[in-house]
């Protein structure tokens, strides 16, 4: 995995929780009573904000502050979690099929 600075997975996090609440950076901007393009410009690494907006900001995206802080939590970390998640979930299926198929047709010989 590559090493992200701080602020890379803070704005990785905040377009990741914001598209999950379905906001665009304006809307967010509005919801936060700053310009409509301050979230563009955060997500642009052209300004940072405040620990008390950052904790506005969480509070509009209903999750914990830390939480756009954890690198653990980036898109890329959950897309490849979900699929190893996904993966174990299709072996063991087929594993159980497999077995129970076998099961019948060696009690058929």
């Amino acid at each position: 995995m590559q090493n992200l600075s701080l602020q890379e997975i803070f704005i990785n996090n905040l377009k990741f929780y914001r598209k999950k609440c379905g906001l665009s950076q304006e809307s967010l901007s509005e919801k936060l009573n700053k310009g409509t393009n301050y979230i563009n410009k955060i997500e642009s690494h052209a300004s940072f904000p405040t620990i008390q907006v950052i904790e506005e900001i969480a509070r509009v995206l209903k999750i914990k502050a830390a939480q756009l802080f954890e690198e653990e939590t980036t898109p890329q970390n959950i897309i490849t979690g979900n699929r190893d998640k996904f993966i174990d979930e299709v072996t063991e299926t087929l594993y159980q099929k497999l077995t129970a198929d076998m099961k019948t047709i060696l009690e058929k010989i």
